[in-house]
């Protein structure tokens, strides 16, 4: 690489510490399958159809693609930072900016949401069901209090602090920590596999009964369950409704998530390695996920489903479709002993996982703003010792903690507003880092990006099939979530805030090109023409 001539320290301070097995947990707890999981089974009372398992099949096809995509682009540039690092230096330093932005504000808000959803939707049913399978009425009242406003956020507040001491001390103690819990989850969903492969729907119907009874008291119903069944508006036909594919694709699409820490990646210059820790993790997602949407169908089937969800927006049985979904499955477990290691996977699976993710992305971006000059250069000071970047990861923190607040107070809206931003996290990082593989794709003279697509034997004809097909199913999702708006309770308000921070990061680009150019005679646009320094 050509030594760089302008950027102010020629070390980033980042250490590569990650291994193969660090990114495949890391890639596959982004978009672990739980939360997609509890997400697409609480979309099914609008759904036009309720195939899931084929949708998830087209969902891991396009997934692949996409993995590959970022595989690629990713060993071309090796730095922490993600997307913002490629599609500014091969579309423009504004563009890579801007949506990188949109990215960052948007993930600070999922962190947020991710850690009010710890008790809300995770903790709360789960003790409800642990202490009706324990006839423990104070455990399952504490679960009652637990999915209330403040609880969630005391919970949340907890759990935003210990993970801004776990991400500061280090990239290699995070992974060993989410490797940890990563095992833990497995342990839990395949216990609850095992149990719903042995169990029948006789054995849930009746577990449904005595759970209603226990929660509704003596004026439940003689059969609660076909009750339920019967609140479904229709019949659901087994067949695949276009929306689901978008809908499931959550639990395969962010497995590129190591792109963004790839500076501390081993080998992560290397597009092979890349594509099998981010295949293997979509594949290994996908497979589990599919295993448990047939066993959750088997179990109860989908007119009792689409029922509950409609009683849940009334507020009966569960406050919430969300916390009635993850009270079934932990409900379809059986016994106490598989019921309490499934609430440990669900809360952690739905929720904890996710957080390293949630954290490390808007930190690294930052950290690569900074050390651009797009923002300032305090934000990119790495601790020797801990060898992450300190500023950053504190400022995140607290953006997210004042995140937590806004949703806590504003919970009424918790649902519009949490399907709200589902779509702009996915638009922001995929949708410009597929124009950068067709932009590539099309560059003919030598160039850095050409030449190490050639080094590394990668042709411009798959690039460029990789970026439309990329292009293509990020269009489709977009347009999926703006149709059905109505069916996610949404205003075109909010629909249009998904979008908005694009243009704010480009009117920001420019102001610091400015100030930039003024103050220290610094061209960003320059900066942008090399690859930082590792």
């Amino acid at each position: 690489m050509t030594e760089s001539k302008l950027f102010v320290r020629e070390s980033t301070g980042l250490v590569r510490q990650g291994s193969w097995i660090d990114s495949f947990v890391f890639n596959s707890s982004a978009s672990w399958l739980f939360g997609p999981l509890v997400f697409a089974l609480s979309q099914l009372f609008w759904l036009g159809g309720s195939d899931l398992i084929l949708a998830e099949v087209v969902a891991l096809a396009f997934a692949l693609c996409i993995a590959t995509m970022y595989a690629i682009l990713t060993s071309a540039m090796p730095r922490s930072g993600g997307d913002y690092v490629f599609n500014s230096r091969i579309i423009h330093p504004s563009v890579g900016f801007s949506f990188n932005f949109s990215l960052t504000v948007w993930q600070l808000f999922s962190a947020a949401f991710t850690l009010y959803f710890i008790s809300y939707s995770a903790l709360s049913p789960g003790l409800q069901v642990l202490g009706f399978f324990l006839g423990n009425r104070s455990l399952y009242s504490l679960g009652t209090a637990l999915g209330t406003p403040l609880d969630s956020f005391i919970v949340g507040t907890l759990a935003n602090v210990v993970f801004a001491a776990v991400i500061a001390s280090g990239i290699k103690k995070t992974f060993r920590l989410l490797d940890a819990l990563w095992i833990v989850t497995i342990i839990g969903t395949l216990a609850m596999i095992a149990s719903l492969s042995s169990s029948s729907p006789s054995t849930f119907h009746a577990s449904f009964n005595s759970f209603a009874r226990v929660a509704n008291g003596s004026g439940t119903v003689s059969d609660p369950f076909s009750y339920v069944a019967k609140q479904a508006s229709s019949p659901i036909p087994y067949t695949l409704a276009l929306p689901a594919i978008a809908i499931c694709s959550s639990s395969v699409i962010w497995v590129f998530w190591e792109t963004y820490v790839s500076g501390e990646i081993k080998r992560a210059d290397q597009a092979r390695r890349n594509f099998t820790t981010m295949a293997s993790a979509a594949l290994t997602n996908g497979a589990l996920f599919i295993i448990l949407v047939y066993l959750l169908y088997r179990a109860f089937g989908t007119s009792f489903l689409v029922g509950l969800l409609n009683l849940s927006f009334t507020g009966t049985l569960f406050s919430s479709p969300l916390q009635a979904i993850s009270g079934i499955i932990i409900l379809s477990s059986g016994s106490a002993l598989v019921a309490l290691l499934v609430i440990v996977a669900i809360v952690l699976g739905t929720t904890v996982l996710l957080l390293p993710a949630l954290y490390l992305q808007p930190i690294r971006s930052i950290f690569a703003w900074s050390f651009d000059g797009v923002a300032p250069l305090s934000f990119s000071k790495v601790s020797g010792r801990l060898h992450t970047p300190i500023v950053s990861t504190l400022i995140i923190s607290a953006v997210i903690e004042v995140s937590l607040v806004l949703i806590t107070l504003e919970n009424s809206l918790l649902l519009p507003i949490f399907y709200a931003v589902i779509i702009a996290p996915a638009f922001s990082s995929i949708f410009p880092t597929a124009l950068s593989a067709i932009a590539a794709s099309m560059r003919r003279r030598r160039g850095t990006v050409v030449e190490l697509f050639r080094q590394q034997g990668i042709s411009r004809p798959l690039i460029a099939i990789l970026g439309v097909a990329s292009l293509g199913f990020i269009l489709f999702m977009t347009y999926v979530f703006v149709a059905n708006e109505a069916a996610f309770s949404l205003s075109p308000a909010l629909v249009a805030l998904n979008f908005a921070f694009i243009p704010i990061g480009f009117v920001l680009f420019f102001v610091a090109y400015l100030i930039r150019r003024a103050k220290n005679k610094i061209d960003l646009a320059k900066i942008a023409a090399e690859i930082p320094p590792e």
